[in-house]
C-alpha cells in the first residue's frame, strides 16, 4: 500500500490486536502518566516557590515561578492530549473551554445567538454531537427549544406507539449487491457510516482517526483523493473513483484537445486486490454542495505523502474535472448508457459492488435513469443521494446556496417511489447524506425509503470541529482540515479516534431506540406514518401531504 501510517496510528492499531477495540479506546478523563507526572510537579513547585522566596528571597522565588510556567507550558503544548487547541495555542485554547463552560450562557442569554440560531449546524445539534462522541449522555431539562424551522428542512416530529405490541428487538443490516452476479456482496452493519471526506481535504491525522474510530464499526468513504489513511487500520473502506480518478487514473487527451484524466485499470486492480478490506467502489457524478463542479486542489498543497496517495506530481495543481471523461456523450440517454459500461467495467475488475454518487437536479433525469436500469439489467448497485445542502470544504456560494433539488429526505422520497414504479427497487441500496446529525434526522430520511445515511460534517464534529468555517484557508483552528504542522500538532489520534467510535455507535444505538418506541424492528421499516413533517409555514402537516408535486415523500401507510 502506497500509504504508510504514523507511529501513534500504528500504536493504536496494535493495542486493537492485543486489547481488543473496546479496551483500547481511550477512557474519558484519561490522563497520560506523564501529564500526571508534570501536574505533580507543578503543584509542589508552586508551594516550594513561596517557601524559597520567604527564605532566600523573591529572585529566587520568581525563577521557580518561571520554571514551573515553563513546566506547564510544555504540559499544554506537548503533554497533555485530550484538548486540540490547548496542543496548538497553549494557555490561549484554554480561553476557548473557559468561555465555553463558564461565560457562554450567559453571553449568549443577553447578547447573541440562541442554542438554535447557529447555522449551518444549530448549536443544539452540535451539542449532541459532541455529547455522543465524549460518550456522554445527551440530557437536557424543562423542554424543547426547537421551534419548526430549526431542525432542518424538512424538520419533524417522531411517532411514537403508546400500543405498540410486541415489536422484536430492534435489529440492523444490509446487504449491497447480493443479488448480482459475480460480486462479493458487502454487509452494511452500521445505520450511519462516514461520507466523503478526501485525503488532502483532511490532513493524515484526522483521517487516521476516522479509520481506527470506525474499525469494527462503520465504513469509511475515501472520497475523491485516493485510497491513503482512510482504510490504513484494516477498516470497512467505499473507495470513491471521482472524476479526477485520483489514485487510480491517468492523464490524457480528451477530443477537444484538453487533458482531462481517464481510469487505469491496472490501478484500480492492483488496488483492491491488495487491500481486502475495500468492500464497494463508488462513483462520485455530483456532489449537494457544488454540483456540476469539478474541484481543485492547489499545488503547494500536493505534498508528496498526497502525491503518492493521488498518483499525481508532487507541486502541481491538479484538478477533477465537471464529468468523468468517459461519460461524455451527444445526449443525456447516451451519456446514462455511458455510465453503465464504466459502471460494468469497474465491476468486472474488483468483483465489488459499484456504486454511484450524485445530488439531484432535473427529475426527469432520474426517471431516465431508473428507465435504463429497469430496461437493460445494468446500472448501480447502490446510489448515494446528497441533499443540496451538503457540506463541503471548498465550495461557491452561488452553488452552496442556490443551486441543487432539495433535501436528502426529498431527494431519497423520489427516488425511492421511481425505482418501485420500475419494480427495480430490491436492486438497488439507497444511502442519505446532507444534514444528517442525529438519529431524528436519520428517521426522516429512514422513512423516506433510505437503507442508511452518511455524514461527514457529523463526523467532523465529533473529530472536534468548532464550526470556525475556515475549511478552506488552511487555517483550521483545530488542525483538521488543515496541512499546517503547527495546528495538525493539536491533534491526539488515539483520543479523537475514540470520539469517532462513540459517536458512530452511540447514534445507530439511539436510531434502535427510536426505531423501538415507533413500533418497528428495523430502522428501514420506517414509514411515512410514522413521522410528522412541519410544513413551510410552521403549521404540522399530516405526514407529507403538504407537498404540491406529491414527491416529498410516498404516501402514508395508513391511506
Amino acid at each position: 500500500m502506497a500509504y504508510r501510517m504514523t507511529r501513534d496510528a500504528l500504536r493504536m492499531l496494535d493495542r486493537f490486536a492485543r486489547k481488543g477495540k473496546d479496551a483500547a479506546l481511550i477512557p474519558p478523563h484519561h490522563r497520560p502518566a506523564l501529564q500526571i507526572i508534570f501536574d505533580a510537579v507543578c503543584l509542589l513547585l508552586v508551594p516550594l516557590a513561596v517557601g524559597v522566596g520567604y527564605l532566600y528571597g523573591a529572585t529566587y522565588a520568581w525563577t521557580m515561578i518561571a520554571i514551573t510556567a515553563a513546566l506547564w507550558l510544555i504540559r499544554e503544548l506537548f503533554v497533555q492530549d485530550d484538548h486540540a487547541l490547548v496542543r496548538i495555542y497553549g494557555p490561549f485554547g484554554r480561553l476557548r473551554y473557559l468561555f465555553e463552560r463558564v461565560f457562554r450562557d450567559k453571553y449568549l442569554q443577553y447578547f447573541n445567538e440562541t442554542n438554535t440560531d447557529g447555522r449551518p449546524i444549530p448549536r443544539i445539534v452540535r451539542d449532541y454531537i459532541y455529547q455522543k462522541a465524549h460518550n456522554v449522555k445527551s440530557l437536557s431539562s424543562f423542554g424543547t427549544e426547537l421551534a419548526s424551522d430549526d431542525f432542518g428542512q424538512p424538520a419533524c416530529r417522531i411517532l411514537h406507539r403508546n400500543f405498540p405490541g410486541e415489536p422484536a428487538p430492534a435489529s440492523y443490516g444490509v446487504a449491497v449487491g447480493e443479488k448480482r452476479a459475480g460480486v462479493r456482496p458487502f454487509l452494511v452493519k452500521n445505520s450511519i457510516n462516514i461520507s466523503a471526506m478526501s485525503y488532502g481535504s483532511l490532513n493524515h491525522k484526522a483521517c487516521e482517526a476516522m479509520s481506527l474510530g470506525a474499525k469494527d464499526v462503520a465504513y469509511v468513504n475515501t472520497g475523491e483523493g485516493g485510497f491513503g489513511p482512510h482504510g490504513a487500520a484494516g477498516n470497512e473502506t467505499v473507495f470513491q473513483i471521482g472524476t479526477g480518478k485520483f489514485g487510480v487514473g491517468k492523464t490524457a487527451t480528451a477530443p477537444d484537445g484538453k487533458e482531462t484524466r481517464i481510469l487505469d485499470e491496472g490501478l484500480l486492480r492492483d488496488l483492491t486486490r491488495n487491500n481486502a478490506n475495500i468492500k464497494m467502489i463508488q462513483i462520485k457524478i455530483t456532489q449537494g454542495a457544488k454540483p456540476g463542479l469539478g474541484g481543485h486542489l492547489p499545488g503547494d498543497k500536493v505534498t508528496p505523502a498526497i502525491a503518492l496517495v493521488r498518483k499525481v506530481p508532487v507541486g502541481r495543481s491538479v484538478a477533477s474535472p465537471p464529468q468523468h471523461a468517459e461519460f461524455i456523450a451527444a445526449t443525456p440517454r447516451e451519456s446514462v448508457l455511458a455510465m453503465f459500461e464504466f459502471i460494468d467495467r469497474v465491476r468486472a475488475l474488483t468483483e465489488l459492488p459499484v456504486g454511484i454518487k450524485l445530488a439531484f437536479g432535473r427529475l426527469d433525469e432520474i426517471d431516465l435513469l431508473a428507465e435504463a436500469m429497469a430496461a437493460t439489467g445494468r446500472g448501480p448497485d447502490a446510489i448515494q443521494v446528497d441533499g443540496a445542502d451538503g457540506g463541503t470544504g471548498a465550495g461557491h456560494n452561488l452553488f452552496l446556496n442556490y443551486v441543487g433539488y432539495g433535501s436528502a429526505p426529498e431527494s431519497v422520497a423520489y427516488l425511492d417511489r421511481t425505482l418501485k414504479r420500475h419494480k427495480i427497487r430490491d436492486r438497488v441500496s439507497i444511502s442519505a447524506s446532507g444534514k444528517m446529525f442525529t438519529p431524528a434526522h436519520a428517521a426522516l430520511a429512514f422513512a423516506a425509503g433510505a437503507d442508511w445515511v452518511d455524514t461527514a460534517r457529523g463526523i467532523m464534529l465529533a473529530l472536534g470541529c468548532i464550526q470556525s468555517l475556515k475549511c478552506h484557508t488552511n487555517e483550521c483552528p483545530t488542525g483538521i482540515a488543515t496541512n499546517s504542522p503547527w495546528r495538525m500538532h493539536g491533534i491526539n489520534i488515539p483520543e479523537k479516534a475514540t470520539r469517532v467510535h462513540h459517536y458512530l455507535r452511540g447514534f445507530h444505538e439511539d436510531l434502535l431506540l427510536l426505531t423501538h418506541v415507533m413500533g418497528r424492528s428495523d430502522p428501514r421499516d420506517i414509514q411515512p406514518g410514522d413521522v410528522r413533517v412541519f410544513a413551510a409555514d410552521g403549521g404540522l402537516a399530516e405526514y407529507f401531504r403538504t407537498d404540491r408535486d406529491a414527491v416529498a415523500l410516498p404516501a402514508s401507510e395508513w391511506s
